[in-house]
C-alpha cells in the first residue's frame, strides 16, 4: 500500500521529465531545421550558378557549330558554282 501512495509523485516526475524532453527536443529539431534549410539555400544558389554557367556554355557551342556549318556550307556552294548537275 505505501508503494501507492508514492505513485503520485513519479508520475508527476515522469510527466515534468516527458515535458522538459518535448521542450528540448523541439528545440533541437527547430534549431536542426534552420541549419538545413540554410545549408539547402546555399545548395541551390550553386546549382543555380553551375546550370546557368553549363547553359551559356552550351549555347557558345552550339553558335561556334552554327557558323561552322555555315562556314562548310559556303565551300560546298562555292565548290559547286561552277559544276553543272
Amino acid at each position: 500500500m505505501q508503494e501507492l501512495k508514492g505513485l503520485p509523485a513519479r508520475v508527476a516526475g515522469v510527466e515534468l521529465q516527458i515535458v522538459q524532453l518535448r521542450d528540448e527536443m523541439r528545440e533541437a529539431f527547430s534549431a536542426t531545421r534552420l541549419e538545413l534549410r540554410g545549408e539547402m539555400c546555399g545548395i541551390r544558389d550553386e546549382l543555380r550558378a553551375e546550370i546557368r554557367a553549363g547553359d551559356q556554355a552550351t549555347r557558345d557551342f552550339m553558335r561556334t557549330l552554327y557558323e561552322d556549318l555555315k562556314a562548310t556550307l559556303r565551300t560546298i556552294g562555292e565548290g559547286t558554282k561552277g559544276r553543272k548537275r
